[in-house]
């Protein structure tokens, strides 16, 4: 069974950042101090489980631009199954509840996995950059109503 939550408990912002220690940092080599920001704390967290185990997560604030989605990350043993996809789309529905009013959204894809963002509807925009030793790129995502 998979399931999407708000991770709320400080035991559940631990699994999320278990996570991302996993895949940024242990993975990529990110260093914690570029993973980890001020704004963990302004964001909404959310994990999915799969059959009650975390496997992966994101996150999202609200900015002067819109939404921007963050930090999705899925670990190794749960790829290939869609997770990210789901996240992102959990994300973007509670977002939508949370601010009906905005309808810009957007992030900084790390090149290798723009597919899975276009797939989604996200257009680039702007000229890729470096963050955390890593090439981005910036994409958006309008939704009307």
């Amino acid at each position: 069974m998979v399931e999407i939550i708000q991770a709320k408990s400080l035991e559940e912002i631990h699994e999320v950042f278990a996570i991302r220690i996993e895949v940024f940092v242990v993975e990529q080599a990110c260093l914690p101090s570029e993973e980890f920001d001020e704004l963990d704390a302004q964001a909404k967290h959310y994990l999915v489980l799969e059959d009650g185990k975390p496997v992966a997560t994101g996150r999202y604030r609200k900015t002067e631009k819109g939404i921007k989605i963050e930090r999705i990350a899925t670990l190794a043993s749960a790829r290939g199954k869609g997770y990210a996809s789901k996240m992102v789309h959990h994300i973007i529905q509670e977002a939508k509840i949370a601010h009906p009013e905005i309808t810009y959204f957007y992030l900084h894809s790390q090149q290798t996995v723009m597919p899975l963002y276009a797939s989604l509807g996200f257009l680039p925009y702007g000229e890729t950059f470096v963050e955390a030793d890593i090439v981005h790129q910036a994409m958006s995502l309008v939704i009307s109503d």
